[in-house]
């Protein structure tokens, strides 16, 4: 159901958009009372395949990764990372990357000072304050470098899609290791940190090497930090992409379907919170101002969505 508060907030996004031509995929569904109150557009083409947005609170800005080229994981060394402000109105569309050789960045986290960025060889560590990239982690071997967390401690924990793998970087060594190796990760792609669980959102079982074809839809799974025993949470939710947290709800991108899910895990529950939706990639939820934001690969665009009390 489309309720009134939505659809007000679409039309009055329409009629003050200046580049009409971007909205494709901007008239989706929801049954929620979520309030879509900006889709950032393509300004100063700014976005190229946006593939995760981070919230980071010190400048209060958002930060998108671009891959660059369309939905292209080659190493062209055409992918960058726009800035916006807290209402996704850009700051700097092209903030770092085009310079510095960036491939086809991806997944992103984030701590006061440090943003950390995955590309297709490893992992970029850039010091925000400086705007530079100040090291660099290789990934031997890695297939499809995809999605990144941190833990309490600093180690980084990234997911490898082809490779059905989770690396793992230590902040005692800052040495890259594959930490998990199993096809039970089920094409790992999003990942969030649980305390002391790692939480992964599969894409589901491939069908066919090296492509995105699946025979299975993706599990929503549980890893244990010392352990490493793997429990599913929730079979077959569907091809999942990106995944954050906002309050007792996960909120989880399914790329292939066009929706953001809504999951209750102790009630094993999960709704479509918005479909309709083309291509969402990697979420974060600002706290501080309760939105949840989402670029989209199809439209080349970023949505922010202040969530319901």
């Amino acid at each position: 159901m489309i309720t009134t508060k939505y659809l007000l907030g679409v039309l009055i996004y329409l009629a003050t958009c200046v580049q009409p031509a971007i909205n494709t995929g901007l008239i989706f569904n929801t049954n929620t009372n979520a309030n879509v109150i900006n889709a950032s557009s393509n300004a100063d083409n700014a976005y190229d395949a946006p593939d995760q947005v981070v919230w980071h609170a010190p400048s209060k800005t958002w930060f998108v990764s671009n891959l660059g080229g369309g939905i292209s994981l080659d190493k062209d060394s055409f992918g960058w990372i726009t800035q916006t402000d807290q209402k996704g109105n850009i700051i700097h569309p092209f903030w770092i990357g085009k310079e510095e050789g960036m491939h086809a960045p991806s997944g992103m986290t984030i701590t006061d000072d440090y943003l950390y960025v995955c590309d297709r060889e490893g992992v970029h560590e850039i010091d925000i304050a400086k705007r530079e990239i100040i090291k660099f982690y290789p990934l031997e071997g890695g297939e499809f470098i995809n999605d990144i967390v941190r833990s309490s401690n600093g180690d980084l924990y990234i997911s490898d899609f082809f490779g059905n793998k989770i690396y793992k970087i230590p902040a005692a060594t800052g040495k890259a290791e594959v930490w998990l190796e199993t096809e039970k990760l089920q094409a790992p792609d999003g990942l969030y940190m649980e305390k002391d669980k790692l939480i992964v959102a599969s894409w589901g079982v491939l069908s066919k090497p090296g492509t995105f074809e699946t025979s299975k839809l993706g599990d929503l799974l549980s890893v244990d930090l010392k352990t490493k025993k793997i429990t599913t949470l929730i079979k077959e939710v569907g091809n999942l992409e990106g995944i954050t947290r906002a309050g007792k709800y996960y909120y989880i991108t399914d790329w292939a379907a066009g929706k953001l899910l809504k999951v209750n895990i102790k009630k094993g529950k999960v709704i479509d919170f918005i479909s309709g939706l083309s291509h969402p990639t990697d979420p974060d939820f600002a706290a501080e101002l309760n939105v949840l934001a989402f670029p989209q690969h199809g439209t080349n665009q970023v949505l922010f969505i202040q969530l319901g009390k």
